[in-house]
């Protein structure tokens, strides 16, 4: 099986270390992972602002850079939602365009997804190295997941991968208040909403919060910052990595 790895836009300018991840977790199950350095961005923001031309001429690019490959993985649960959800929407039933996006989408998964749904990895086979000892973490799940059926998967999967103690997040289903453009079109809501997920975690006492997406992870790290909270957020990508002792912790 051929698979690439769709980094995304902000993946690679703020998380390189989960797209790292994401290979090594990929590799240690035994997948062969190709990065096609001529991927740009998917269309979301695009999308977000009204600009469905713009959102197709991207869509087209996509659907033609990942063609050869068999699977598309994604560190990323909303831009995965994007090709999933979106792109068929953007052109005409019975095109040539149509039936790419379809096809792509039909490929495209998320991480966690990918190693449950398609590769059939049973995470109890997955146990790492996360000593009894180590910082007990929660789990946040993006909203875009939802549209993938894979919202409120992560946190069991990890659990049953035994990344150290996992913890349930208080009303997890919440939005986290970053939502793309949303958060700076409406910052005041997205804050509140940011800092009432804060509060959610700090209640777990988890000192590591694992984010499905980048945007949520930036979103709720930046905000932690600025109050002073201590609080580690990485993603899926990363909790595995660590916990198979294939990524050093970082600070």
């Amino acid at each position: 099986m051929r698979v690439a790895l769709f980094t995304t836009c902000l993946a690679e300018a703020l998380a390189p270390r989960a797209l790292k991840a994401t290979v090594l977790v990929l590799e240690h199950v035994g997948v062969a992972v190709e990065v096609p350095a001529a991927q740009t961005c998917c269309g979301q923001p695009m999308l977000s602002n009204g600009l469905p031309a713009d959102a197709a001429r991207l869509a087209r690019r996509m659907a033609e850079i990942f063609a050869p490959y068999d699977a598309v993985v994604t560190p990323s649960g909303s831009c995965c939602s994007v090709v999933r959800e979106k792109y068929a929407g953007l052109f005409d039933e019975g095109t040539a365009d149509r039936a790419a996006v379809d096809a792509l989408a039909g490929k495209t998964y998320e991480l966690i997804e990918f190693l449950e749904m398609k590769l059939e990895v049973d995470p109890t086979r997955l146990r790492g190295k996360a000593s009894p000892a180590a910082a007990p973490l929660t789990c946040h799940d993006a909203c875009h997941l939802r549209g993938i059926h894979r919202h409120g998967c992560t946190e069991p999967f990890l659990r049953k991968a035994c990344c150290g103690e996992v913890r349930e997040l208080p009303d997890m289903a919440q939005c986290c208040g970053f939502g793309g453009m949303f958060s700076t079109q409406f910052p005041e809501v997205s804050t509140a909403l940011g800092e009432e997920k804060l509060a959610h975690v700090a209640a777990t006492g988890a000192s590591t919060l694992v984010a499905s997406d980048t945007g949520c992870a930036a979103h709720l790290a930046g905000l932690a910052h600025r109050k002073g909270v201590a609080l580690r957020v990485i993603s899926p990508a990363e909790a595995l990595a660590e916990s198979l002792g294939l990524l050093e912790r970082d600070a």
